[in-house]
C-alpha cells in the first residue's frame, strides 16, 4: 500500500515518459549524459551548476572559519565560550535576516535575490580576513552569513521549480554535494594557505571564487512557481504555468504553519542544530585540545576523512531517498529514526575517542550518516512547503534552528568548565529528540502534500478562470477543517455567484458555521482551497479578509455592547468613510427600516433586545457595504415580525450588490430569500442546487425543519389544557407590579402572575417585549424599581427584594440564558460536577489533600448524580467531549443540566430551543417534561417556537412592551387578537402599541 502520492514521470504525447527518452538518450551518448539523465531528467545542468558552486563558495568560507577557529580565537584573546558567542551570534542575525529574504523572494524573481546575497557574502569574507577588531569581526561574520540566509530560502526554491518531482532527491543531492565539496576544499585549502600566509588570507582568495559563480548566475532564467505540482494533479500546461499571487506576511506564516508534517520537522530542527552546529565548532577546538593537530593536520582530517564521509553519504542516501520516496515520502521520515540513533552513538564515541584514531573514525562514521538524511529532508519540504510560500517555508525552518544556536554557548560553558569531551557528549541525546521529532511526522506528511498539490491546482485553475472573466465571486473547493484532532469538515464544496442570495441549512453540528469560519479566516482549513473573487484566502487573516469586502454576521453577537447604537453605525461606516455623503444617506435609510433604533439611538447596545441587535447589525452591513455577508441564524430567536423586517433588510442588500450567504435552521425563512440552498450534513454536503428543489427532498427537510401540524399539534394542545386543570395548591412564585425602567423606556410596566407547582407556564412576545428582563428581574441579575417577587422556601412564601442573585440560587431558584454560559475547557462531565459545587458535603482543602475516606464519599456522590444527570438528558455520548467541541444545541442541553445540578424548585429557561434543529428541538419536548417530573419542579419557559411551547405549556402569558396582553391556556392566548398583533406583526399591532383597548 502507498505511503503517499505517486511521484511518477510525465507521460509525453505519445505514451512514453521523460524517463523513458532520458534512458534511450542515455544508451546512445555515454557515462556522462547517463548521469545528467538521471540526476536532472534530461533538463539543462547550467541552474544546478551556478547553484552548487555558489553553495560550494559559502562552505569554503564557513568551514575556513571552523578550522581556523583556534588561531582566530587566540589572535582576539577570546575563550571557548566567547569565540561561541561569536559564531552563535553571527548566525542568529543571519537566521533572523532569512525570513525577510524567503518573504521578499515569494513576492519577486529569485535569480537577482541570489545574486546580490552572493555578491554580499563575498564582500563579507574580504572583510574577515581583514578584521582588526571584535566589532569588526563580528559583523564580518553576520554578514558572511548571508550566504546561508539566502542559500538555504531561494536555492532550495529555485531548485524545486527549475527540476521536476521524480529527480529533486538528486537534485537537492548534487546540491549538497557542494557543502561536501566546500568542506573538503574549505578546511584543507584554508589550512595550507594559513600556514603559509596567517589565517587572514584564506578568506581572502575564497571571495574570488564567490565572484566567478556570481558572474555565471546573470545567465539563469526565473522559473515558474509550482508547474510541476500543478501538472502532477492532471491539469492543463496552461494552469500548470499560472502563478498564483503572492500571499501577505501573516498569510505567509499560516500557510507554512498549517501543513503538520512541517511542523514536525520544524520542532525537530533547534534539537539538530545544537548538535550539528557544535559538531563542526567545536571539532576543530577538541582535535586542537585533545590530539594537538595543528591548522594542516586539522585540515587534512576535516578536508579528507569528514569531506569524504559527506560525499558517501550523500552517493548512499541517493539511492535510499530515492527508493523510499517511491514508496511514500513518509517511510523517509520514518527511516530517519534509525540514523539518528546511529548519529548519536557516533557523536559519543567521538568524544570518549581514546586515540587519533577512532575518534577520526566515529566523526567520520557522524558525517556520512547526517548526510545520508540530505536528500530526503530536502525533498520532501520541496513537496511539503506550497509552492507561492516555498522559500518563506525553507526560511521558517532556518529560523527553527534559532532556539537551538541560543543553547550553544551553554554547551560552550560545559567544555570550559569540564573540558571540550562533555560538551560534545551533551550533543548525542539532544540530537537523538531531533531525530525522533522529525520521523514523527511520517504519519501524515503524504497526505500534507497531496493536499498542497490539490490546493494550488484548485487556486491556479481559478486564477486562470479569472484572467478570462469565467470565474464566480466565491469558492470553496474540497475544505477539511480540523478542530485539534477532531475533523469536522469533509471535502466540502461550494460556489457563490456574484448577487446572489444562498442558504446554508443543515442539522446542530452539521458544520455550517464552521464554514463561514473558513471563509473568513477565524478558522484556518486543513486542507481545500478557499478563492474569492479569484484570490485565493484559504489562509488569510480575518482582518485581511474583511479588507477584501468579507463581513460576517454570527448569530445574536454582531454589535459593540457596550457603545451606542449611534456609535455603532459610525463604526460600520469608517471603511466607507471616503463616500462622505453616501454613508449618512444609508445610516437614515437604516434607521427609517427600523424606527426602533431610531428611538434608541443614543443608547447602549447591550440595552437592546436580541432582536433589536440583529436589527442594528444588518444595518451595520447595509452601511459598511461589503461585498459578501455572510450571516449566522438570522432568525435565531426572533419573532416573526422582526424576522420579516430583517428579511427586508438582506434583500435591500442584495440590491445594492451584496452577496448574501445565509445559515439559517428555518426552511422557511431560507426559502424566503434564497435562490439556491446547500444542505450539509456531519461535515457534508448532502444537497446543493435551488431553493425550491429542497421542497422535494423531505428525508433533508425532515432533519431540519418541517413542523408538524394537524391532528399530532392539536392532540399536544389538548393535552396540555388536560393537564393546566388539574394543576393546584399554593403558589410558588408570585409576581407583583413589577416595573422595570432603562432611561425613560418602561422594559417592564406592571408585570403580575402567579406559578403553581409542577406547572410549566410559556412566555411568548415579539422582540423587545420584556421577556429576558424579567427573568433578569426575578432572578436578580437585574434590581425592579417597584413590585414585589416572592419564592415559596420549605413551605412559606420570602421576599426576594434585595436578595443576591447567588443566594437566590441556594433557596431554588434556576436560570439558564439564550448564550449558554460554560466553561470551554472543561468536559461536559467536569462541567456538571462544577455545577453541582453547592451541593459538596466536604469542602475541607486538608481532607482533600490527605485524601480522607469523607472527602472520597462526598466525590463519590457528585459522580453519581452527574452519571444521574448525563443519563436523564441523553448526553452519554458527549460525557467526554470538551464543551468547545459541541454543537450548538448540545451545548444548551449540556447548560441546562448544569442548571438542573443546582437542584431548583423553580427554573426560568430562556429560549431553550434557540440555535438547535428542529430535530432537536423535536426532542427537546419529552425532555422538559421528563425534567419537571424527575425534580418536581415548576418551569418558566421563553420561547419563539409555539409549536414547542404549546406541547409542554400549562398555560401561557403573551408580553409586548413591558406588559401583560394575554393569560391562559396555550390555545387561548395564541388565538389572542392582541397577541396575533403584536406578536405576529399584522395591522391590528399600531392598535395594541398604541394602548386602545382590543377585543377579548
Amino acid at each position: 500500500m502507498s505511503d503517499g502520492p505517486v511521484l511518477a514521470p510525465q507521460v509525453s504525447p505519445n505514451g512514453s515518459t521523460d524517463a523513458d527518452a532520458a534512458a534511450a538518450a542515455a544508451q546512445r551518448d555515454g557515462w556522462w549524459f547517463r548521469w545528467k539523465g538521471r540526476t536532472t531528467g534530461g533538463t539543462s545542468l547550467f541552474p544546478l551548476g551556478v547553484l552548487f558552486g555558489l553553495n560550494m563558495a559559502d562552505e569554503l568560507d564557513r568551514t575556513a572559519f571552523g578550522v581556523l577557529l583556534p588561531e582566530i580565537r587566540d589572535h582576539f584573546g577570546l575563550d571557548t565560550n566567547g569565540i561561541l558567542w561569536v559564531v552563535a551570534l553571527s548566525l542568529v542575525a543571519a537566521i533572523i535576516l532569512a525570513l525577510p529574504i524567503g518573504f521578499y523572494a515569494d513576492r519577486r524573481r529569485r535569480v537577482p535575490i541570489a545574486i546580490g546575497g552572493a555578491s554580499l557574502w563575498g564582500g563579507f569574507s574580504v572583510l574577515t580576513g581583514l578584521a582588526t577588531n571584535l566589532w569588526t569581526l563580528g559583523i564580518a561574520r553576520t554578514g558572511s552569513g548571508l550566504g546561508r540566509a539566502v542559500n538555504d530560502p531561494v536555492h532550495n526554491s529555485l531548485l524545486a521549480d527549475y527540476y521536476d518531482i521524480p529527480v529533486r532527491p538528486r537534485v537537492y543531492s548534487v546540491h549538497r554535494y557542494a557543502n561536501a565539496l566546500g568542506q573538503f576544499l574549505g578546511p584543507f585549502s584554508a589550512g595550507l594557505i594559513a600556514y603559509a600566509f596567517g589565517w587572514r588570507w584564506p578568506f581572502i582568495i575564497f571571495s574570488a571564487v564567490t565572484a566567478f559563480f556570481v558572474v555565471l548566475a546573470f545567465r539563469l532564467r526565473e522559473p515558474v512557481r509550482g508547474r510541476f505540482e500543478r501538472r502532477a494533479m492532471g491539469v492543463s500546461e496552461e494552469v500548470a504555468n499560472t502563478e498564483e499571487e503572492p500571499p501577505s506576511w501573516a498569510e505567509s506564516f499560516r500557510i507554512v504553519w498549517q501543513v503538520r508534517s512541517l511542523r514536525r520537522i520544524f520542532y525537530a530542527l533547534p534539537f539538530l542544530a545544537v548538535a550539528v552546529v557544535g559538531l563542526l565548532t567545536l571539532g576543530g577546538l577538541y582535535y586542537e585540545e585533545v590530539f594537538n593537530l595543528d591548522e594542516r593536520a586539522r585540515g587534512f582530517v576535516a578536508a579528507g576523512i569528514q569531506g569524504g564521509a559527506q560525499l558517501v553519504g550523500l552517493i548512499v542516501g541517493i539511492r535510499i531517498v530515492t527508493r523510499l520516496m517511491a514508496r511514500g515520502p513518509g517511510f523517509v521520515l520514518r527511516f530517519l529514526a534509525n540514523v539518528a540513533c546511529f548519529v548519536a552513538l557516533g557523536l559519543l564515541v567521538f568524544a570518549a575517542a581514546p586515540n587519533i584514531g577512532v575518534a577520526i573514525a566515529a566523526n567520520a562514521a557522524v558525517e556520512g550518516s547526517f548526510f545520508l538524511l540530505i536528500p530526503g529532508i530536502y525533498a520532501v519540504l520541496s513537496l511539503a512547503v506550497p509552492a507561492k510560500v516555498r522559500a518563506f517555508g525553507f526560511a521558517v525552518g532556518t529560523l527553527w534552528i534559532l532556539p537551538g544556536l541560543l543553547i550553544l554557548p551553554v554547551v560552550g560553558e560545559l567544555a570550559d568548565t569540564y573540558g571540550i569531551r562533555w560538551g560534545l557528549i551533551a550533543a548525542a541525546p539532544i540530537f537523538l529528540i531531533g531525530g525522533f521529532v522529525l520521523a514523527s511526522g511520517h504519519t501524515f506528511v503524504a497526505r500534507d502534500i497531496e493536499q498542497v498539490w490539490r490546493s494550488a491546482a484548485a487556486r491556479s485553475e481559478v486564477a486562470l478562470l479569472r484572467k478570462q472573466g469565467k470565474v464566480k465571486l466565491l469558492l470553496c473547493r474540497d475544505i477539511d477543517v480540523h478542530y485539534g484532532d477532531v475533523q469536522v469538515l469533509f471535502g466540502v464544496n461550494l460556489e457563490v455567484d456574484e448577487g446572489e442570495i444562498v442558504a446554508l441549512l443543515g442539522t446542530n453540528g452539521a458544520g455550517k458555521s464552521t464554514l463561514l469560519k473558513a471563509i473568513s479566516g477565524l478558522v484556518q482549513a486543513s486542507g481545500g482551497a478557499v478563492v474569492f473573487d479569484g484570490r485565493d484566502m484559504t489562509h488569510t487573516p480575518p482582518d485581511e479578509v474583511a479588507g477584501r469586502g468579507v463581513a460576517v454576521v454570527p448569530g445574536g453577537q454582531g454589535v459593540f455592547t457596550q457603545i451606542s447604537v449611534a456609535d455603532n453605525l459610525r463604526l460600520a461606516g469608517w471603511t466607507q468613510r471616503k463616500r462622505g455623503g453616501d454613508v449618512a444617506a444609508d445610516t437614515e435609510h437604516v434607521l427609517d427600516m427600523f424606527p426602533m433604533l431610531r428611538d434608541r439611538l443614543h443608547e447602549v447596545a447591550g440595552n437592546l433586545s436580541g432582536g433589536q441587535q440583529q436589527m442594528l447589525t444588518l444595518g451595520m452591513a447595509f452601511i459598511s457595504k461589503p461585498r459578501l455577508l455572510m450571516i449566522d441564524e438570522l432568525s435565531l430567536g426572533l419573532a416573526p415580525s422582526v424576522v420579516t423586517q430583517l428579511l427586508e433588510m438582506v434583500r435591500s442588500l442584495r440590491d445594492q450588490g451584496t452577496t448574501v450567504i445565509l445559515v439559517e435552521q428555518s426552511v422557511n425563512v431560507a426559502l424566503t430569500v434564497a435562490e439556491r440552498a446547500y444542505f450539509m450534513e456531519k461535515g457534508e454536503v448532502r444537497f446543493e442546487g435551488p431553493a425550491a428543489e429542497l421542497l422535494d427532498r423531505p428525508d433533508l427537510l425532515r432533519a431540519v425543519f418541517l413542523r408538524a401540524a394537524g391532528p399530532a399539534a392539536e392532540a399536544a394542545e389538548q393535552e396540555a389544557e388536560a393537564r393546566s386543570a388539574v394543576r393546584g395548591g399554593p403558589p410558588v412564585l408570585e409576581v407583583r407590579e413589577v416595573t422595570r425602567r432603562f432611561g425613560g423606556v418602561r422594559a417592564l410596566d406592571g408585570v403580575s402572575f402567579d406559578v403553581r407547582p409542577g406547572e410549566i407556564l410559556g412566555f411568548i412576545g415579539p422582540n423587545g417585549a420584556g421577556k429576558t428582563t424579567l427573568f433578569d428581574v426575578i432572578s436578580g441579575y437585574t434590581p425592579a424599581h417597584a413590585g414585589t417577587i416572592r419564592l415559596r422556601v420549605d413551605g412559606e412564601l420570602v421576599d426576594l427584594h434585595d436578595v443576591p442573585t447567588h443566594v437566590r440560587s441556594w433557596r431554588g431558584l434556576g436560570r439558564s440564558f439564550q448564550d449558554g454560559r460554560l466553561f470551554p475547557g472543561l468536559t461536559v462531565h467536569e462541567a456538571i460536577a462544577v455545577a453541582l459545587e453547592q451541593h459538596v458535603e466536604v469542602r475541607d482543602p486538608m481532607a482533600a489533600t490527605l485524601h480522607l475516606p469523607s472527602v472520597a464519599d462526598s466525590e463519590e456522590r457528585v459522580h453519581a448524580r452527574v452519571d444521574e444527570l448525563i443519563e436523564l438528558l441523553a448526553l452519554g455520548a458527549y460525557r467526554d467531549k470538551f464543551v468547545r467541541e459541541l454543537s450548538t444545541g448540545t451545548r444548551r442541553v449540556v447548560d441546562l443540566a448544569c442548571v438542573l445540578a443546582q437542584g431548583p424548585t423553580v427554573l426560568l429557561l430562556d429560549e431553550p430551543s434557540s440555535g438547535i434543529a428542529q430535530r432537536e428541538a423535536e426532542a427537546l419536548a419529552p425532555m422538559l417534561r421528563r425534567v419537571r417530573d424527575d425534580l418536581g419542579a415548576s418551569l418558566l419557559v421563553i420561547e419563539h417556537d409555539l409549536p414547542l411551547l404549546s406541547s409542554i405549556s400549562d398555560r401561557m402569558i403573551a408580553l409586548d412592551l413591558g406588559r401583560l396582553v394575554a393569560e391562559g391556556t396555550p390555545a387561548e392566548v395564541v388565538e389572542h387578537p392582541a397577541v396575533v398583533a403584536s406578536y405576529l406583526g399584522t395591522d391590528e399591532g399600531a392598535i395594541v402599541r398604541s394602548g386602545a383597548p382590543t377585543a377579548g
